[in-house]
């Protein structure tokens, strides 16, 4: 705003003039301060605002998530739900009683929260409760709850921190590792580096313990420079459930599978042979001829025969599975009829084939009167 500045006055009585001129500058000093003090607020103590200052009140959210004091905008009594406080609301702050229905809390202690999104009948939020638990949660249309997830807390995370976070198997609950037909097991374990785990190998695998089907848990407890185990152990267990175990020494190489005996394996099955060549059984009740194989691969013979032939022709004949690696020869008691009382023994020999041979006996009045056998050896 310009002021526009008067014509002074001019007459003959200059001294008149004057004072009338004088008055009119004044008026004019006067109006051009009050003008000064209207443009730029001179000596005003409430300050107008700003253009700034008007768009950023113009722009902001005048919703309350809070009451005037700062205190929550809803309290959820202990007769009421936080569900029905909150369900129609947009953000905002809440306390809800002990003993609400709703409550997530355990023990239905009070708590506080905030509802960050919601429009009608959807939200999520987060809330805590007065022992310190926290929890999330959400509601859609057509819910009639809450939904709660209670979150981590600090002895939570504590307890997973410090839990084994190495993977035994694979994502769901299969084994880690599975040995391919053309693969070698012992191989393939030792691949897996310092680590502990499990496995399948099929049967008919390279080193694999059984000629079954076996599966197992490994634990090697070092590597080397191409991140291959060194120290460690294998457990195998078959289909059948034959226990295997074996041991890898970085000096001494794999050790060699081991079968871990049970009472099972001290259990055996009597077969009876078919005799041969003229022997015949000395008593089918009290002394049959039988053999057996244990776990250990240990044949045992017992029984007595009679009246067969001496020298290379067999009594019977082990099958394959229950013959020694080597011929094994075999002292036993022989019948002492004829001799006055005198002990008699018998010698007998077990070849490689399986031929149980009685090749001589010491009584000569009746030498096969009564040949007995007590015999064991091993097929390994």
């Amino acid at each position: 705003m310009d002021i526009n500045k008067p014509k002074t006055f001019e007459t003959s009585d200059k001294a008149h003039a004057d004072l009338f001129n004088e008055m009119v500058q004044t008026l004019l000093e006067n109006d051009n301060g009050l003008l000064e003090q209207l443009l730029n607020h001179i000596q005003d103590m409430n300050l107008h605002a700003s253009e700034t200052e008007k768009k950023k009140w113009n722009d902001s959210q005048n919703y309350k998530i809070t009451a005037d004091n700062g205190m929550q905008l809803i309290n959820v009594s202990a007769d009421s739900k936080i569900f029905d406080a909150i369900k129609d609301k947009g953000t905002c702050t809440f306390y809800a009683a002990s003993g609400v229905e709703d409550s997530p809390s355990p023990s239905n202690i009070s708590l506080r929260g905030m509802q960050i999104v919601g429009q009608n009948n959807i939200g999520a939020g987060f809330a805590v409760d007065i022992a310190g638990n926290a929890y999330s949660f959400y509601y859609n249309s057509g819910h009639t709850t809450i939904t709660w997830t209670p979150l981590p807390n600090i002895s939570d995370l504590n307890k997973w921190n410090g839990s084994q976070l190495i993977k035994i198997t694979n994502d769901t609950g299969g084994v880690r590792v599975s040995v391919g037909s053309t693969e070698n097991l012992l191989d393939k374990l030792t691949e897996t580096g310092k680590t502990f785990g499990t496995f399948y190998s099929p049967a008919g695998v390279q080193d694999n313990p059984s000629a079954l089907a076996s599966r197992g848990f490994y634990h090697f407890t070092s590597s080397d420079s191409n991140n291959k185990g060194t120290f460690g152990w294998v457990i195998a267990i078959d289909y059948k459930n034959n226990m295997f175990t074996n041991y890898l020494d970085l000096n001494l190489g794999w050790q060699g599978w081991r079968r871990s005996l049970t009472e099972a394996d001290q259990e055996v099955t009597w077969t009876t042979p078919r005799i041969l060549n003229g022997w015949k059984l000395y008593s089918t009740s009290s002394l049959p001829i039988r053999f057996s194989k244990n776990a250990l691969g240990e044949v045992e013979i017992n029984g007595a025969v009679r009246d067969g032939p001496l020298g290379e022709i067999p009594v019977f004949v082990l099958p394959e599975g229950y013959r020694p690696k080597q011929p094994v020869y075999y002292v036993g008691v022989a019948s002492s009829l004829g001799t006055s009382g005198t002990p008699q023994y018998h010698r007998t020999l077990i070849t490689t084939d399986g031929r149980v041979c009685v090749q001589l006996s010491s009584n000569t009045a009746n030498p096969t009167e009564f040949i007995t056998f007590l015999i064991k050896f091993s097929t390994l």
